[in-house]
């Protein structure tokens, strides 16, 4: 008599290849374990093992310090305005200020203080921007040390040294960064700093070009101005216009005076083309490359290197980033408010689709996503993680602050979809299995009364 092969008790562990008598090499994973999004991934804080510091790092980054910091960098500008202009017109500036003012100096410091503390030193020393803080408040300190040894022993206070407090309004850049509403000044001072090497090298492309110009109307010009002051007397009454052309330092002069800053071009130029037209060449020449040439040159290259330099500056972008969803989720927080109109902080599908259809916020962003009434339910459902029917505002926004700034939302339909798939072939896998363990029964039942059956013929 044959022996049955041995089946599982549960056909969910079992493979195809049990029902021949081998050992099966399947597990179904677990269909409810599904997600199709996620946060971004985030370096774990040493500082956030303490219980206060998590709570200092905070209020460090807050806009409310920012604003509060950005304040006192403007007020300490005006104090240090006060005092120039009461030297210079020979006047002891007010004590009051000086106090103030060397009380910002304070503030200054406690700020860097608690940001080493809080953050550690070596995260900071890194950012280029800390680095100028720290000089600008060694500046501070040393202007106030210079100045309390030129009242004892020296007795000499110079302009250089009271100009150390014209560096601490540079402290704005910093701050810059942190107020949403000066994120395009931020972005002006960031350009002007980052594309400051790149400058350079312009402004000596276009001296080498306003030199090549200047010899060529020094080798040229020159003997015509003279000519036309010694024997016509036009330049009599302008002996700066004689002088222009006389050396190529003075052409050079010249030419930045008319040409690129452009004042009184005709007072030289059109005098001398007029009498001899065939020097409109260098003058209108050297217009025509200098500001329709080089200056244009220019800006395309500082626009070009700043661009570059933000698409490496991932380390910018990224905070650019963090803040803007910030922002969107306080938005979406708004958006789930409304939509939840009876105030259980949780939302069913009717109350998704009726919130489509209400508010208008909802509607634009849905239509940002390309996501129409018919992909609604199954958006509810791509969201409801814990499959409880209802989602909550942790659930509502952390999918669609994310969604409607990247261009994955058809690919995640399209995952969802998948995983739905999945899931019904593990179905199907574990009926068919089920179908095919009691079919095995039935033939080794079948099998065994046909040979009973037969045994007991054979044996009458």
């Amino acid at each position: 008599m044959p022996v049955p092969p041995m089946v599982s008790e549960n056909p969910s562990s079992v493979g195809p290849s049990s029902i021949l008598g081998k050992p099966a090499r399947r597990v179904p994973s677990n269909k409810k374990n599904m997600r199709i999004h996620g946060s971004f991934v985030r370096a774990p804080s040493k500082a956030a093992v303490h219980q206060y510091w998590p709570k200092l790092q905070a209020g460090l980054k807050s806009y409310y310090l920012a604003n509060f910091m950005a304040a006192v960098v403007l007020f300490d500008a005006y104090c240090t305005c006060v005092d120039i202009d009461a030297t210079a017109a020979g006047m002891e500036p007010p004590q009051l200020l000086s106090i103030l003012s060397d009380c910002c100096l304070v503030a200054y410091t406690l700020e860097l203080a608690a940001l080493l503390t809080v953050f550690g030193f070596k995260p900071l020393i890194g950012d280029w921007m800390i680095v100028v803080d720290a000089l600008i408040i060694a500046c501070g300190w040393a202007e106030i040390l210079i100045a309390s040894l030129a009242s004892g022993r020296f007795a000499f206070r110079t302009a250089v040294l009271r100009a150390l407090r014209l560096v601490r309004i540079f402290r704005l850049m910093r701050l810059l960064k942190k107020i949403r509403l000066l994120r395009e000044l931020y972005k002006l001072v960031m350009m002007m700093a980052t594309c400051f090497r790149t400058l350079l090298w312009s402004f000596l492309l276009c001296f080498l070009v306003m030199t090549v110009w200047a010899m060529l109307m020094v080798e040229t010009v020159s003997p015509l101005v003279k000519d036309m002051s010694l024997n016509h007397g036009v330049f009599d009454n302008c002996a700066q216009c004689t002088r222009a052309v006389s050396s190529v330092m003075d052409a050079n002069l010249l030419l930045f005076k008319t040409v690129i800053a452009g004042d009184s071009w005709g007072e030289v130029a059109v005098p001398v083309i007029q009498a001899y037209p065939a020097t409109a060449f260098i003058f209108v020449g050297s217009l025509l490359t200098l500001v329709f040439g080089v200056l244009n040159l220019i800006v395309a290259v500082v626009v070009d290197t700043f661009a570059d330099a933000r698409l490496n500056d991932v380390q910018t972008l990224a905070e650019e980033m963090e803040d803007e969803i910030e922002f969107d989720r306080m938005s979406l927080e708004k958006i789930f408010a409304r939509i939840d109109e009876d105030g259980s902080g949780e939302l069913s599908l009717p109350e998704l689709i009726e919130g489509a259809r209400k508010d208008a916020d909802f509607q634009s962003r849905l239509r940002v996503m390309d996501i129409d009434e018919q992909d609604l339910e199954q958006l509810f459902h791509m969201i409801d993680q814990d499959q409880s029917g209802t989602i909550e505002v942790s659930e509502f926004i952390g999918p669609l602050s994310r969604w409607a700034h990247d261009s994955k939302t058809a690919p995640r339909f399209i995952k969802y979809n998948m995983i739905q798939a999945m899931h019904l072939q593990e179905d199907l896998y574990e009926l068919s299995l089920g179908a095919f363990r009691q079919l095995a029964a039935k033939i080794e039942e079948l099998s065994t009364q046909v040979q009973a059956g037969q045994t007991k013929e054979k044996t009458n």
